[in-house]
C-alpha cells in the first residue's frame, strides 16, 4: 500500500475524498463561508422549523464553531461562525470533543488550508492528512494543528 504524500495525491495515485459532516443544523453565515471556501452543503432533512444539512468540508473557514443544541429527545450538532450569538438551547463550549472540534482544523501547512482527515488507524490520536497529502497533528484541544514531515516534501 501506498504512503499518502502530497506527490502522491497530485499524481493522482491518491484519492483522498472531502469528509463529511453530517446531519448538523446551520446559520447562514455559517453556510454563506463554508460555500465560499469550496464546501458542499446538501439538505438532508427537514422537519418542522428545521433544516438538517450534510457538509462535504473541503476548506474550514476561519472562525467555525461546532456546536451542541437542546435536550434529548431533540438534541442535535450544528455550525455556526465564532462571532454570532450561541443557538437558542446551546450547550457550553466544552462538550464537544476534542477530535469533534479538529474535524473543522484546516492544514496548518504554509499556504494550503484544506480541510484535515482521520489517519491515525489507531495509532496516534488526532494524527490527520489534508486533502492535498500533507500530513498534521492536532493540538489536544483539536482547535489547531501542526504540520508534521509529509515524507516527499
Amino acid at each position: 500500500m501506498e504512503t499518502i504524500t502530497p506527490s502522491a495525491v497530485r499524481e493522482g495515485r491518491i484519492r483522498i475524498h472531502a469528509p463529511r459532516i453530517e446531519r448538523v443544523r446551520l446559520t447562514i453565515p455559517a453556510r454563506e463561508a463554508l460555500e465560499a471556501g469550496g464546501s458542499t452543503v446538501t439538505e438532508v432533512a427537514a422537519q418542522p422549523h428545521r433544516l438538517y444539512y450534510d457538509v462535504d468540508l473541503v476548506r474550514p473557514p476561519a472562525g467555525i464553531r461546532r456546536v451542541l443544541i437542546g435536550q434529548w429527545p431533540e438534541q442535535h450538532r450544528g455550525l455556526r461562525m465564532a462571532d454570532e450569538l450561541p443557538y437558542p438551547g446551546e450547550w457550553p463550549d466544552d462538550v464537544i470533543a476534542w477530535y469533534e472540534r479538529g474535524e473543522l482544523a484546516p492544514c496548518p501547512h504554509a499556504g494550503c488550508g484544506l480541510a484535515l482527515v482521520w489517519y491515525e488507524a489507531g495509532y496516534v490520536p488526532g494524527y490527520r492528512v489534508c486533502l492535498a497529502g500533507h500530513h498534521a497533528q492536532l493540538a489536544s484541544d483539536g482547535r489547531s494543528a501542526r504540520a508534521v514531515d509529509s515524507y516527499d516534501e
